[in-house]
């Protein structure tokens, strides 16, 4: 059986929770549809979800057309769920993106298909909601040349009469992108000699598998119009990526969740080779797991099965699979571009308004951010605080709803503030003398500080040799650098520097690896001390897309928001503005872009990664150690 594992891809409220209930429902996967309105959807299971209209975490499904299965990967359409996005991708053999009739390109509409492209998914367009009045679809067309894609070649026709209908498309100037794309039938072309409909047909699906050409389709999800025609193209025009004749397991772990009783479950998506139940599979080089139970998304519900075959998504009970777990040989995993994802960027404190909830929400953290790399979080020793990072304000709002929601848990949290991080200023040196006050530690240890350039990372290097001072020592010398690297001289981690361990002492058999971890964060904080530090924000790469009457107004505007505009670009009727501009200032900018563009302006951004920042200093509390934190403060007596 032939397996497609399909994404559906949207800007929020484009339809794409009812287009999968629509394909379940034609497909006969499911007997009744239902509603995002009503909350009966079979993806969008949490109560915020229904609520609002929009899908939070990745949902699986299936159906199955004549010889075909297709599982649909309902992908969430929010900027603040871009990691389930970018996890769903890496999975995918196509996918389909949605485009509102009504709405048009919208800002996560490009920022998917960006996405999409990078990765090189076969992509089909469907545009929905065809019924609704005042449609303009030449407009809509126009609209994805201008914003997605010039390659799109527009498949049916949508006729009025006596109701509104979709039928295919039989003009010959839709092959227009087929022909001005291949040089042979350009040249067949301009010498007026025939085509043969198979050479349009085999160089536009050629086109389509590398996803360089965008097949649009058109229906209704909420009634229904278009649906089965768009099966059958999925059916068709898409293939598995999975290898032809490998008989080796291969899989990867893309979701992770919870269920209501507290079991973990993994998503893996299977490359090649068959999966049974109570084989035992290598997941690494020392370790393996044993399969006890197993299930597959079967016709809009998951079944237990024995077997999960080549192209499938198996969920496992499992507690030691991570995102990204590879089962088997990671050799035949697919080479496709990663995309990383953005790193979080905001920070809070949270806390529950019932002191009796506190363990339960710690609990509830863990498991959240289990699956979701994009929030972590600590809890500071002295204060108690817990405090939260992540990306955006609405995957915060979102972590409440799903604290109140799944684990019952009122939670309060305060205003978030931008992450900030810490670079030397200059090379400096420092060393703490064993037997010399207020040493108390049976170690020397020397350190030298210098500032690498901007996005460099940390660098450590040992110039005390293991013929002296062996291994395990070294080892702990390492770890506690890397300690002391978690705070700066203001609370914020330091990065962008190379640190070399230039000196080290110990008495034999007094010294232990402990004497060392314990002074060497000591001794860095004493050659920043030496060195300064700078403060440095994340930046983002941004693109404005306004109508051309607004250039003047956003270009007047960018100071009061500490954006740079680096270059400008008129096409069409609508004006590009590329530049940088501090994280902390997006979204108000985006605020006053969509008020003075009356929500015609769009604004896509992406990190650029760290820089120098702008205005005052802003510290954050040093997370306690009561091992170090009395030796640390005597040593700032004698500075």
């Amino acid at each position: 059986m032939k397996i497609i594992n399909l994404g559906i891809l949207a800007h929020v409220d484009a339809g794409k929770t009812t287009l999968t209930e629509s394909l379940l429902y034609t497909s006969g996967a499911i007997a009744e549809l239902g509603s995002v309105d009503e909350g009966t959807t079979r993806t969008d299971t949490m109560n915020l979800e229904r609520q609002r209209g929009i899908t939070i975490q990745t949902a699986v499904t299936s159906f199955q057309w004549e010889d075909v299965k297709v599982n649909i990967i309902d992908t969430p359409g929010h900027m603040d769920f871009l990691a389930e996005v970018y996890r769903s991708l890496s999975v995918l053999d196509g996918a389909v993106l949605l485009v509102s009739a009504k709405d048009g390109i919208q800002a996560q509409t490009r920022i998917l298909f960006h996405a999409l492209q990078t990765m090189k998914i076969p992509t089909i367009f469907f545009i929905n909601k065809i019924d609704q009045e005042g449609i303009d679809l030449p407009m809509v067309y126009r609209e994805m040349k201008a914003k997605l894609s010039s390659e799109i070649i527009v498949k049916q026709k949508v006729g009025q009469h006596p109701h509104i209908n979709v039928t295919d498309n039989d003009d010959m100037e839709q092959w227009d992108a087929v022909i001005m794309g291949n040089d042979e039938l350009l040249e067949k072309y301009m010498s007026g000699k025939p085509f043969k409909m198979s050479e349009l047909e085999q160089e536009e699906n050629r086109r389509f598998q590398n996803g360089t050409l965008f097949p649009v389709y058109h229906g209704s999800a909420k009634n229904n119009l278009g649906i089965r025609q768009l099966i059958e193209v999925i059916a068709s025009k898409f293939y598995s990526s999975t290898p032809e004749g490998q008989s080796e397991l291969c899989g990867q772990v893309f979701k992770i969740e919870y269920s209501e009783k507290r079991r973990r479950f993994v998503y893996v998506r299977i490359y090649s080779g068959t999966l049974h139940l109570r084989d035992v599979i290598r997941i690494s080089e020392k370790e393996k797991i044993k399969i006890t139970e197993m299930c597959v998304p079967t016709n809009g519900e998951l079944y237990s099965s024995d077997t999960a075959c080549s192209g499938d998504i198996v969920i496992l009970p499992n507690d030691v699979l991570q995102l990204n777990s590879i089962l088997g040989n990671g050799i035949l995993l697919p080479q496709r571009k990663f995309i990383e994802n953005p790193l979080p960027m905001l920070q809070t404190t949270i806390a529950v308004k019932k002191s009796e909830q506190r363990e339960i929400l710690l609990g509830a953290l863990t498991e959240i951010s289990d699956g979701d790399p994009l929030l972590k979080y600590y809890v500071d020793t002295t204060t108690h605080e817990i405090i939260l990072s992540f990306l955006g304000k609405v995957q915060m709002e979102v972590i409440c709803a799903i604290l109140e929601e799944k684990y019952h848990v009122e939670a309060e949290i305060k205003e978030p503030t931008v992450i900030y991080m810490e670079r030397p200023l200059r090379k400096a040196e420092y060393t703490i003398h064993i037997e010399v006050p207020p040493n108390p530690f049976w170690a020397s240890v020397g350190l030298s500080i210098e500032p690498l350039p901007i996005g460099s990372g940390v660098q450590y290097e040992s110039r005390v040799s293991l013929g002296y001072l062996n291994q395990s020592f070294q080892n702990a010398v390492m770890e506690g650098v890397l300690y002391g690297c978690e705070q700066g001289l203001y609370g914020w981690k330091v990065t962008d520097c190379k640190i070399c361990f230039e000196y080290g002492l110990y008495y034999s058999p007094v010294s232990t690896p402990a004497d060392f971890r314990l002074l060497s964060p000591i001794v860095l904080e004493q050659a920043l001390k030496k060195a300064g530090t700078e403060l440095l924000e994340p930046y983002l790469h941004f693109e404005i897309y306004a109508p051309q009457e607004y250039l003047s107004r956003a270009y007047h505007d960018a100071p009061r928001y500490c954006a740079d505009i680096v270059s400008t670009q008129i096409k069409n009727d609508e004006v590009i503005l590329k530049g940088e501009i501090p994280a902390r200032c997006i979204q108000e900018y985006r605020n006053d872009l969509t008020y003075f563009t009356n929500g015609q302006g769009v604004c896509l951004t992406e990190l650029k990664g760290y820089q120098p920042a702008i205005g005052k200093f802003i510290c954050q509390p040093r997370r306690p150690n009561s091992r170090i934190d009395k030796v640390r403060h005597m040593f700032h007596k004698l500075a």
